[in-house]
């Protein structure tokens, strides 16, 4: 949030929390607990997160709208993948 304000900023401390929107929360809970259970290819490169691991902890979860967590779940974990190459 810092990085690309114009100009750059630091953030005011190293511990800051964003605080999430409601509807988000229960999306960053399920990431959080799926991000590393990952399918891969070739050399070990992560392709894709774990559709059966996101529905274990939406369903333990009790998510109600799945389709739309399960969507919005992998749109994070495809973002988070770009910026990491």
């Amino acid at each position: 949030m810092y990085g690309r304000r114009i100009p750059p900023a630091e953030p005011p401390c190293k511990t800051c929390r964003v605080e999430l929107l409601e509807e988000n929360e229960e999306t960053a809970a399920v990431y959080m607990l799926t991000r590393r259970q990952v399918l891969t290819a070739g050399p070990g490169e992560p392709v894709d997160i774990s559709i059966p691991a996101i529905k274990i902890v939406m369903d333990l979860y009790g998510v109600r709208d799945q389709k739309r967590c399960l969507n919005r779940v992998r749109r994070l974990f495809h973002h988070f993948r770009e910026r990491k190459e």
